[in-house]
């Protein structure tokens, strides 16, 4: 009598177990899924390269007869954006080129992220890439300047990096003729981007401005991170 009693309490133990471990495996699943979806909720794609959903142009630097020229292209899932940035002859000082959204797909929602990510790499040492969106206009800002502007820092790299830009370093109130910021969104919130905007951008541009220099970045995403945090 004593063998099957020790077999069904060996049994039950085993049972018990295995009960124990799939509510284990449960558990790390659900949170697993749960983890995924939180991260997934918290980016916003603007633009993948992979999967363009904009039109991009390169435009050229044309005040003052400058002489700056880029281009862009897409091509194996990246933008890539690649010229020359040069003094201005008349101003004895650095142009600029841009390449830029020139579609009206309505871009989504970014009112309730951070900041900005770009995942690129640079192939040429240039401190003069800048990033921006949308078209405002500081009250009492300069003639040629429109839409929130930051610096994209990104060093020279064959590896591609991951450069996230808090919307608080985004200005609307910068100098056309450098680039460089006037007033900061940390300064006065008059400056900071507005609601409207984050809501669609409409336009997203990336530069080579106010540095002399051989422009040569590659982009794989521009995306919003940190959204719907509180």
């Amino acid at each position: 009598l004593d063998q099957p009693t020790c077999y069904s309490l060996s049994t039950a133990n085993t049972m018990e177990f295995s009960l124990k471990l799939g509510f284990w495996w449960l558990s790390c699943f659900v949170l697993g899924v749960a983890a995924a979806k939180e991260s997934q909720d918290d980016v916003i794609v603007l633009e993948d390269f992979s999967n363009p959903k904009h039109t991009w142009t390169e435009m050229n630097d044309p005040v003052m007869g400058g002489k700056s020229t880029g281009t862009f292209t897409i091509d194996d899932g990246l933008g890539k954006f690649e010229g020359h940035v040069v003094d201005v002859p008349f101003l004895h000082a650095p142009g600029f080129i841009q390449s830029r959204t020139t579609d009206r797909v309505v871009f989504p929602d970014i009112s309730t992220c951070r900041a900005l990510q770009v995942v690129a790499k640079s192939l040429s040492d240039y401190d003069g890439y800048r990033i921006s969106f949308g078209n405002a206009h500081a009250p009492g800002g300069k003639f040629f300047a429109y839409g929130y502007k930051a610096n994209l820092v990104i060093d020279t790299s064959d590896a591609f990096v991951t450069v996230t830009i808090p919307l608080t370093d985004f200005t609307d109130f910068w100098d056309d003729a450098t680039g460089d910021p006037i007033h900061t969104c940390q300064e006065d919130s008059t400056y900071c981007p507005d609601e409207m905007t984050l809501r669609n951008v409409k336009r997203l541009a990336v530069w080579g401005e106010g540095k002399a220099g051989h422009v040569d970045l590659q982009i794989q995403t521009i995306q919003a991170v940190g959204c719907g945090a509180e």
